[in-house]
């Protein structure tokens, strides 16, 4: 229904409740000749007339009312629902971001800085989780985005890779694989890979892992209930090692530790981007061009530090 239709209608069952074109005009700030008008012409283009007028107002037909009765009911769920498309697109100034990955961590912090910088009209709030729990928050809305490991199912969402990097092992200075200069899998066949595990499931990428333990050489995963800095506490005193992308890796140093480039083949950490298709906030298409552009343009990170 286009937007003249329901600029008709609204003076019509306007009309039946005021009892004037007079009132209408007044409530709607307009002249009575556009209520007028607007009535005519709905009246013209069904070929039937809605009202009998006269100096004291405007009274139902016969054919006004029982068209009045056939459509109300219609006219009550479309203006409902204009309503609460009103209320969604009041939070437009708004952006809710989920983040459920361990990789990509310096290409995401710069998206949405730069993000912030264009658009600091813009609240932007962030939350964690298990990738599990962001896709079911795309999905009832309570999320605008968000950005999870690239196995996870997105069903019922669009998704888009956005970005891949390598990963890195952080392990404890004095373990023997720390005098390495890069790692591979079938180094760390047998040692402990710790994944934390936060409320509603792991913070790694159940694909990830099922790609890990299939290998020919595997680590011993151990879920750990407890969050990235617990990990890395029990890191660096030697009760196992933990994985992130190579971004974070090269930029953050921690005492007791060193972290080592994994370099077999098809070990990558993949960013997936999700959204719905159906969510009327433009500034979701403009913080997925950003991370787009970026994306191509890539990330310039220092050299390993051995």
């Amino acid at each position: 229904m286009g937007v003249e239709a329901l600029r008709h209608l609204k003076y019509v069952f306007a009309a039946v409740e005021l009892g004037s074109m007079r009132c209408v005009a007044r409530a709607f700030g307009v002249c009575e000749s556009t209520v007028s008008r607007n009535i005519g012409a709905l009246e013209q283009q069904l070929d039937i007339q809605i009202f009998q007028r006269d100096h004291n107002g405007v009274q139902l037909t016969k054919e006004g009312r029982d068209w009045i009765e056939s459509v109300r009911g219609h006219y009550d769920d479309l203006e409902d629902a204009l309503i609460c498309a009103a209320r969604r697109n009041r939070g437009s100034d708004k952006l809710r971001i989920g983040l459920s990955v361990p990789f990509g961590r310096e290409f995401l912090v710069r998206v949405i800085e730069r993000f912030e910088r264009s658009h600091a009209d813009i609240d932007v709030t962030i939350q964690d989780g298990s990738c599990h729990k962001q896709v079911s928050a795309i999905r009832r809305r309570h999320l605008d985005i968000a950005f999870i490991c690239g196995g996870c199912e997105t069903r019922a969402c669009q998704s888009e890779q956005i970005w891949e990097e390598g990963i890195a092992a952080l392990l404890p200075t004095g373990h023997p694989l720390a005098r390495k200069a890069s790692l591979t899998w079938a180094d760390l066949a047998g040692e402990r890979l710790l994944v934390p595990q936060g409320a509603d499931g792991p913070l790694l990428d159940s694909c990830l892992m099922h790609q890990i333990r299939a290998g020919e050489h595997a680590p011993f995963i151990e879920q750990c209930q407890a969050c990235q800095t617990t990990v890395i506490l029990k890191v660096q005193i030697g009760r196992g090692f933990t994985i992130t992308g190579e971004s974070f890796a090269k930029g953050v140093n921690i005492q007791g530790t060193a972290w080592r480039p994994i370099t077999d083949p098809d070990t990558t950490g993949l960013v997936k981007a999700v959204w719905l298709e159906s969510n009327p906030k433009r500034v979701v298409l403009r913080l997925l061009g950003i991370a787009r552009n970026m994306a191509r343009n890539g990330l310039r990170l220092p050299e390993w530090k051995l």
